[in-house]
C-alpha cells in the first residue's frame, strides 16, 4: 500500500529540463566553452559534485563552480519571469494526494534555494510536506540515500513509498531504495533496459492518481 509518494522535480514536477540543457550550454560558452548536448544530458539527475567530476573529464579547465553559479541564475530568471511551469497533471495528482492525506515529498539533484523558488512560484510549496536536495552531505542519485532521507522525513518506511522519476539514475535510485518506482518519461526515453528498474512507466502525472487511490 502507498503511504507516501517522492516526487522528482526537474523534468517530472517542473518542465524545467529541456531548459536546463540549454542553460548549461549557454553557461559553458560564458567561460569559453562549447559544452556538447550529449554530454549535458548525461548530467540529468545527479547532483552538482557528480556534474563537477563529469565535467572535469571532458574540461578540465572548466570553473563548474561558476558555471554552476551562473546556470543557477539563469533558471531563476527563468522562474521569476514564469518561464518554469508545472508538467501535465502535477496539481491534479497533488490535489488528489491532498484529498487522502498522503504525504509527499520533492527529492531532488537541484538546489535547495532553486526547490524552493519553483515550488513557490508555482503556488505548491505547501503540499509537500519535506523537501530533500541532493546537494549537500547526500550522495548523488542513482545511489538510495536521498529517497530514503525523504522517507525518513515523511516518517514511512521504504517498501510503502511510491517514487515518481523521468531520469535513468532516478529510477535506479528508487529501485535502490527499495521502493515501488514509476517513471514518466521526459527528455529520456523508457528503454527495455530500464525495466528492472520500474514498476510503472506512465505518460503524465495524472495517471499517477489510479496508483494512489485503489
Amino acid at each position: 500500500m502507498i503511504e507516501a509518494v517522492i516526487f522528482d522535480m526537474d523534468g517530472l514536477l517542473t518542465d524545467s529540463e529541456a531548459p536546463g540543457l540549454t542553460g548549461i550550454q549557454v553557461c559553458g560558452r560564458l567561460q569559453g566553452y562549447e559544452i556538447p548536448l550529449e554530454h549535458v544530458r548525461r548530467t540529468i539527475g545527479i547532483n552538482a559534485k557528480a556534474a563537477s567530476d563529469f565535467y572535469h573529464q571532458y574540461y578540465p579547465g572548466l570553473d563548474t563552480d561558476r558555471l554552476f553559479a551562473d546556470f543557477t541564475e539563469y533558471m531563476h530568471a527563468l522562474a521569476r519571469e514564469g518561464k518554469i511551469q508545472l508538467k501535465k497533471g502535477a496539481r491534479e495528482l497533488l490535489r488528489a494526494l491532498r484529498e487522502r492525506g498522503i504525504p509527499c515529498a520533492v527529492a531532488s539533484s537541484s538546489y535547495p534555494e532553486t526547490i524552493r523558488l519553483y515550488l513557490e512560484k508555482q503556488g505548491i510549496a505547501d503540499d509537500f510536506a519535506a523537501l530533500v536536495s541532493a546537494n549537500g552531505e547526500t550522495r548523488s542519485k542513482p545511489a538510495p540515500d536521498i529517497f530514503l532521507k525523504a522517507a525518513g522525513l515523511l516518517g514511512a518506511a521504504p517498501e510503502n513509498c511510491l517514487v515518481l522519476e523521468d531520469s535513468v539514475n532516478g529510477v535506479k535510485a528508487g529501485r535502490a531504495a527499495g521502493m515501488t518506482v514509476c517513471m514518466i518519461p521526459d527528455l529520456i526515453p523508457f528503454t527495455p533496459e530500464l525495466a528492472p528498474y520500474c514498476d510503472h512507466v506512465l505518460p503524465d502525472l495524472s495517471a499517477v492518481i489510479p496508483l494512489v487511490t485503489a
